[in-house]
C-alpha cells in the first residue's frame, strides 16, 4: 500500500521522502530536509513512519532546526524511531484520509475485477463432507488434495474431479465433497484455487494486486473534498475523475464455479 499512497500523494503535492539519521523517539535528521527554521511544523507537516521500527505511526512535526536538518514530531514514537526508518511527510492530507481513499477506490471494483486467490485453510476431518469457503473468494475452480498430511505438498495427482464436488450457495457458502465419489483422509489440507475482491488494505505491507495508474487516479477522487478545494487541487480532481472513468476488469475463470449468486 505505501507505493500506491506515495503515487496519490506525489499527484496532489503532498509528498515529501525521509530517512531517519540521530533518531530517537521524538526527532530524527535528514539532510536532504533542507527549509528554513519552523518550515514543517508552521506548514502542518505530519510525518507516517511507512518502514523500520516505527512503521504504522504518524505523529504532528513541532519543531524543525535548519542547521542540523532536525525535525522533532509531538507525541513520541513508541517504538521510538530508529535509524534508517522511511518516513513521508504530508501537509494535506493525512495517511488516514491516504488509506480510506484508497479502499473507497479499491471497494468500487469489488466483483468487476477479479484477483488469484490461494487458500490452504481447509483441513479434512474424518466422516465430514461439508466446509465452509473463505469469503474472500468469489469463484472457485480447482481443489487439490494434500499429498501427505502436513507435508504441503499439492500435486496433480491430487486434484479432485470437478464432477465430485460443488458449492452450496448458502452463507457462508460451503463446499460439498460427493461422499460416493471422495475418499477422506483426514489431516489433510485442501488447497483451494479460485478468485475474488481486493481485499482492503490497512497495513503498509499489504499487497495490491489492482492496476496501480487507475487505483491511483481513483483515490484521489475520494480524497475529502473540502480539502482538494482549499489545497487548489480542482484541476488534479477532475483529471483524475476522467483518467479513472473507464475501470479495469478481469473475468472468471472459464471452468470456474460460482461461490456467491
Amino acid at each position: 500500500m505505501a507505493v500506491i499512497r506515495q503515487y496519490i500523494s506525489a499527484q496532489v503535492n503532498d509528498l515529501i521522502l525521509a530517512i531517519a539519521a540521530n533518531a530517537d523517539s521524538v526527532s530524527f535528521t535528514d539532510t536532504t530536509l533542507r527549509k528554513g527554521d519552523d518550515y514543517y511544523n508552521e506548514h502542518g507537516y505530519r510525518g507516517y513512519c511507512y518502514g523500520g521500527s516505527a512503521i504504522g505511526q504518524e505523529r504532528e512535526v513541532s519543531d524543525f532546526v535548519n542547521s542540523g536538518s532536525t525535525i522533532t514530531f509531538d507525541p513520541a514514537f513508541s517504538p521510538a524511531i530508529a535509524n534508517g526508518d522511511t518516513f513521508e511527510l504530508h501537509h494535506i492530507f493525512t495517511e488516514g484520509e491516504y488509506r480510506m481513499a484508497i479502499n473507497l477506490g479499491i471497494e468500487s471494483l469489488a466483483g468487476k475485477y477479479l484477483v488469484d486467490i490461494k487458500d490452504e485453510t481447509i483441513v479434512l476431518v474424518a466422516d465430514t463432507y461439508e466446509y465452509e469457503l473463505p469469503l474472500s473468494m468469489l469463484y472457485l475452480h480447482q481443489i487439490t488434495t494434500e499429498k501427505e498430511a502436513a507435508s504441503d505438498t499439492f500435486e496433480v495427482a491430487g486434484v479432485i474431479d470437478p464432477r465430485d464436488w460443488s458449492i452450496i450457495k448458502s452463507y457462508p457458502p460451503k463446499l460439498k465433497l460427493d461422499e460416493r465419489q471422495y475418499g477422506i483422509t483426514a489431516g489433510k489440507d485442501l488447497r483451494l484455487e479460485g478468485q475474488g475482491a481486493q481485499p482492503k488494505v490497512d497495513d503498509d505491507t499489504d499487497i495490491i494486486y489492482l492496476p496501480p495508474d487507475w487505483l491511483v487516479q481513483k483515490a484521489i477522487t475520494f480524497l475529502p473534498q473540502s480539502k482538494v478545494q482549499s489545497n487548489q487541487l480542482d484541476n488534479t480532481y477532475r483529471q483524475a475523475q476522467v483518467l479513472s472513468a473507464k475501470e479495469p476488469h478481469s473475468y472468471p475463470h472459464p471452468i470456474s464455479q460460482s461461490i456467491v449468486e
